[in-house]
């Protein structure tokens, strides 16, 4: 069901700002999820998805910091 998802300079141009390229290892299983999400249309592709998600980690996080909690 896996489908080859690429990024392209578009990407670039709907964001713009430069970006970095950075690699990562992950299951099979979790690209998968991952790929099914782009297939819905919920992203156009796999970069997307990773920069949607680091987003909420980051905007999570630094919520948590300026509410004092420390994660547990």
């Amino acid at each position: 069901m896996s489908t080859q998802h690429t990024t392209t300079h578009r990407d670039r141009e709907r964001t713009g700002e430069p970006m970095e390229r950075v690699s990562f290892r992950a299951s099979k299983s979790r690209l998968e999820a991952l790929d099914a999400l782009v297939d819905a249309g919920a992203f156009p592709n796999r970069s997307a998805a990773i920069r949607a998600a680091i987003g909420q980690l980051v905007t999570s996080e630094n919520t948590a910091e300026t509410r004092g909690d420390d994660g547990e």
